[in-house]
């Protein structure tokens, strides 16, 4: 399966993309929402996982404009927030958002949450 990593914080996009990458994934990943929309209109992605705080648009209106377009539906989206904001967890669960991390992240939590998208 092919994951798109999404955040603007360059050293866990890399730590996320290695760890990922180790137990057999493709990752691809992206700064911020737009680029990321650019690399989903290029590439076959199974997931994405991507961060609440960004530049240009939060995590949760990235995945509304995913959701938005039928083709894109399917993949389930993990959002990543460093907040203990409950309104985030409910806002992004109404817009398409399958789970919502906390940081720091438990990596072997994330591992099983991805096999089970698989």
């Amino acid at each position: 399966m092919n994951i798109l990593v999404v955040d603007d914080d360059l050293e866990l996009c890399t730590m996320l993309s290695r760890f990922l990458e180790m137990h057999g994934y493709t990752v691809y990943s992206a700064a911020d929402a737009l680029q990321a929309l650019d690399i989903l209109e290029r590439n076959q992605v199974g997931m994405v996982i991507t961060d609440y705080v960004m530049p240009h648009m939060d995590g949760i209106r990235f995945t509304e404009m995913l959701k938005a377009e039928a083709r894109f539906q399917s993949i389930p989206v993990l959002m990543m927030t460093g907040s203990n904001d409950e309104g985030i967890t409910e806002r992004g669960l109404r817009k398409g958002v399958a789970l919502t991390l906390r940081k720091p992240l438990d990596m072997g939590q994330l591992l099983t949450l991805v096999r089970f998208a698989e």
